[in-house]
Formats: structure tokens, sequence, C-alpha cells
């Protein structure tokens, strides 16, 4: 049975898996190199490598200060990478002399437990993907579960104060939004958490339109070639891939007749930046496809970009000037 690579501190009797060994360890307070974590505490640590990470934590209590099921342990890379070392029945023995390890306070990992980063997205922002905080989530814990026990940790952490049903989370991968998680999923049933995880979190101007997995939600963005401009992005809730459904969401948001609108598919990595001198020309407008979710378009998750114009409306001839300008521009 797969879990999240976390183990319970103590073992089916209750006995605590550290107290079952008796593995040389000897810590003393260390003097590290001028300018290397000022204010931080250090020890220099020479311990049996056959020792398991359950029974080095509760060696190290005396000196944190609190118990091992408090304090995290990271193991440090050449590159100052951290990643957290969360499995406590496994020994030390991919260790080598000289390898630096870090300590941060806070509630070590349960069994079935994940560390969560959560990123707010923030569509219509130079930069739309904004660290927030780290979570806990735990396998069959609901989605909604998950978004009461953020709600007082962004009030505290991050100064968001919001109501559960003005919030979503989705799918993170890397910048691109992804799948909307609906309040009623379950994790490691409806989805697949693995270490180190990373989700989005997006506050909603209204209520929550997406009820079903049968929906689809894409980004659009109105592309006024008469001003050379790109409108912000809208959020469409499609109940089908129908192709014809999206032309007609486009038409009652934007007031373009149905029969005047054209659409495209964005390239590239989130926001799927292109340049106001190429989108009239570089994109593949107006596919000759009945449904989202074929070729050329393949949109079958949530978090499609889709600009789209009017076709009757003409596009700005500019001055050599203003094209310099255009290009020195961010869009």
């Amino acid at each position: 049975e797969e879990d999240s690579g976390t183990d319970s501190e103590y073992d089916e009797s209750g006995k605590s898996r550290g107290e079952m060994q008796y593995m040389y360890f000897k810590a003393e307070p260390y003097a590290a190199d001028e300018g290397s974590g000022e204010g931080h505490k250090w020890l220099m640590v020479h311990v049996d490598k056959r020792i398991t990470l359950a029974a080095f934590k509760q060696h190290l209590e005396p000196f944190v200060g609190v118990l091992s099921s408090h304090f995290k342990v990271f193991r440090v890379y050449a590159s100052n990478q951290e990643f957290e070392s969360v499995r406590l029945n496994e020994t030390l023995s991919s260790f080598s002399d000289d390898n630096k390890i870090t300590i941060r306070l806070g509630r070590a990992l349960k069994k079935g437990e994940y560390r969560v980063k959560v990123y707010q997205l923030l569509v219509n922002e130079q930069e739309p993907c904004k660290f927030l905080l780290d979570a806990v989530f735990a396998k069959g814990m609901t989605v909604r579960q998950s978004k009461e026990e953020l709600i007082p940790q962004l009030r505290e952490q991050c100064g968001l104060e919001l109501s559960i049903d003005r919030f979503r989370l989705r799918k993170k991968t890397w910048k691109n939004p992804g799948t909307v998680f609906l309040d009623y999923h379950i994790y490691e049933e409806d989805i697949n958490i693995s270490s180190n995880w990373e989700v989005f979190l997006e506050v909603l101007d209204g209520v929550e339109k997406m009820k079903s997995m049968s929906q689809l939600a894409v980004l659009s963005r109105r592309w006024k070639p008469s001003e050379m401009k790109l409108d912000p992005f809208q959020e469409v809730v499609l109940e089908s891939s129908s192709v014809d459904e999206l032309r007609e969401k486009l038409s009652e948001i934007s007031g373009i007749p149905l029969d005047d609108i054209e659409f495209a598919k964005g390239r590239g990595t989130f926001p799927c930046d292109i340049s106001v001198l190429d989108i009239h020309q570089d994109l593949d407008w107006n596919p000759k496809v009945s449904t989202l979710n074929v070729w050329p378009l393949y949109i079958c998750d949530d978090g499609a970009v889709i600009f789209y114009r009017d076709k009757t409306e003409e596009l700005m001839e500019l001055t050599d000037e203003q094209k310099k300008k255009k290009k020195k521009k961010k869009k």
C-alpha cells in the first residue's frame, strides 16, 4: 500500500520506535564559520549510521527542546537545497561525513500526511504565481476539510480573510493552473498527492461555478486588434467540450455576435504571453473542429488559455515608431 512516505513515531504495540534502538550518538555545541547562519545554534553530531531517523530525532530532543514529533529534519545538499527527511524507519546509511542537517520547529508528518506548498493564482497580475504557505493534507481528507484548515492559517500567516466558499484549490504544474478540485473530492482517492506537492489557491469573485467533473473551466482573453491590446483574463465554465458552447459563452461575456467570434488556443506556459504584434497572425485562429479535446486543441483539463476576437474588427495600422514601442512594452 502506498502512502505519503511517512511512518508513525510509534510501533504497533505503542512503543516509541526510537526507544527500541541503542546506537552510538554524541552531540556537542559547535562554532560555525563566520557568516554561516547567524542566529542559528549549531551541533556537531557523531552517530552510528545504522540508527533510524526516529531514534536520531529522539536523541536530538534535549538539544532542540521539544518532542521529536514537534520538529522536522531537513537534509541539506551541496546546492543548499533542503529536503525533508520523513521516513522514520529508514536509517542514516545514505549520509556521509560533513553532511549538514537543518532542524525546524513544526509538527512532523504522521503516516498518510503530506506537506503541501500553497501558491496563490493571480491570473491578471504580472507575476501570477505567489507563494503563500506550507500546509499539511492527509490521505482520506476531503478538499473542503483542507480548505477549512487553511482558513485560519491564511489569516494569521498571509493576512488573507477568506470564507470557505470564496476560494478554490486546483492542480499546479509548474506555473500552469490545472484541474479545479471540487469540495467533495478526497485526497488519494480522487486526487493523487506526492511528496513536495504544490497546489494553487484561487480567490473567487463570486460563487463557485465548478460543481462537476464533467465541466471545463478555461481562461479566456479578448484580443482587440483595432486597439492593439489584450483585455484581462475572464474564466469561462463550460458544461461540455463543445466548440459551439465555447463560442456561445464568449459571445455572452463580450457582446460580440456569435457568428463573428473567432478563437485560438494560447501557446506555452501560463499566461501564454504573446506579442501584440504577432497575436493577430501567428496563432491558429478558428480551428476546424467541433470539440475542444481533439487535435490541434487537445483541451482536456481546466486552465487552458483561449484568446478570442471579433472577426469584423480591423487591425490597427502602426507606424514604425509605434511598432518599436510595442516591442519594448511588455504585453
